[in-house]
């Protein structure tokens, strides 16, 4: 009988387990790092978190109006237009409204919305 070295062929597995640790823990440390692009502290709730909208009305706790995320804020009485050259063919809007802001405010965009015929989206803290 022949007793010839055999050469085994195999791959390390531990350096492929370390690199899959290694990319976790970017995404998780980018993650923390990316922010919106306004400081809004939404109030607690329970919606359904797959309706997501790509326009979107943010009301800071001044009662100040922004779209999606341009940093200069939006007088009430040119939010009407300002959602016409925007809206395309989505109808529908995501709200986030500061919790500190007054409902008066909120209230006027919903009332806008139901003018156009849009769908309003109320993002809130349970919301993803």
């Amino acid at each position: 009988m022949k007793a010839g070295n055999k050469i085994k062929i195999e791959g390390g597995m531990s350096s492929m387990t370390d690199l899959v640790f290694l990319l976790l823990i970017f995404f998780i440390i980018i993650s923390t790092l990316v922010n919106t692009s306004h400081e809004i502290k939404l109030p607690e709730g329970s919606g359904d978190p797959s309706l997501t909208s790509p326009i979107k009305v943010y009301v800071d706790a001044e009662n100040n109006f922004y779209l999606n995320s341009d940093p200069k804020p939006i007088q009430i009485n040119s939010i009407e237009s300002s959602l016409k050259k925007e809206i395309g063919d989505n109808k529908a809007i995501e709200l986030l409204a500061d919790k500190d802001a007054n409902r008066s405010s909120a209230y006027e965009i919903i009332k806008i919305a139901k003018q156009n015929a849009l769908k309003v989206v109320i993002k809130t803290k349970g919301s993803k």
